[in-house]
């Protein structure tokens, strides 16, 4: 039997919150900075159309998960409902996993950029910029998918990498008196989080 109604039973909000559309961009008024995070061009992200692992041709701005997982900020697990529901955004509107074909032509809709967040010429976005061409997420993806290929290890150059990107992160995240969590929307994921899937050796930096 095919449903007509949902059940409400999380499982797509337990898989990940929303990413966010040019249609989306009146709700960053009712959504802080703080509970989205910016895949970066490059970065590895799991596409439900393909049911694969894949880099992102272009970045992509999407509501958090709970701490180190995927399950969206704004899941009500107990309830089983959303915190944001009269403001949810254009792939949320769109779900009924009973046909997918809406939240499929949803996902080709054009999606928001820092650029669309952002003002070019501010002071956050030549930190951004510098961010960019300091911390390639190419880079650091080719240099893992190096390493685990032929030793299973972390080369000297991707740790240099990683660990002079968590010294930027923690020298900016002072200057503004943020943590480093709350900017996840302007300076995407730490390069170690974001490796992880490929190499559980990149957990340690956690600690550094």
């Amino acid at each position: 039997m095919t449903l007509s109604t949902c059940r409400r039973c999380g499982t797509c909000c337990e898989k990940g919150g929303p990413a966010l559309h040019e249609a989306d961009k009146g709700l960053l008024e009712h959504i802080p900075m703080k509970d989205v995070v910016c895949l970066r061009r490059g970065e590895l992200a799991f596409d439900p159309r393909t049911q694969t692992l894949q880099p992102l041709p272009l970045e992509l701005m999407k509501i958090r998960g709970k701490g180190a997982g995927w399950e969206c900020v704004y899941f009500l697990s107990r309830e089983k409902s959303c915190s944001v529901y009269d403001h949810r955004p254009l792939e949320c509107r769109s779900l009924f996993c009973a046909d997918t074909d809406a939240i499929h032509k949803a996902m080709a809709e054009p999606t928001l950029s820092r650029e669309d967040i952002v003002e070019n010429g501010s002071g956050l976005w030549s930190c951004i910029e510098e961010h960019e061409s300091s911390f390639s997420m190419t880079q650091a993806l080719h240099l893992a998918k190096t390493e685990r290929d032929s030793a299973n290890a972390i080369c000297s150059e991707l740790d240099g990498l990683i660990r002079r990107e968590i010294h930027f992160r923690r020298v900016l995240a002072e200057k503004v008196g943020a943590v480093d969590e709350d900017l996840w929307a302007y300076f995407g994921r730490p390069l170690w989080l974001a490796l992880l899937p490929l190499n559980p050796e990149f957990s340690s930096y956690d600690q550094v």
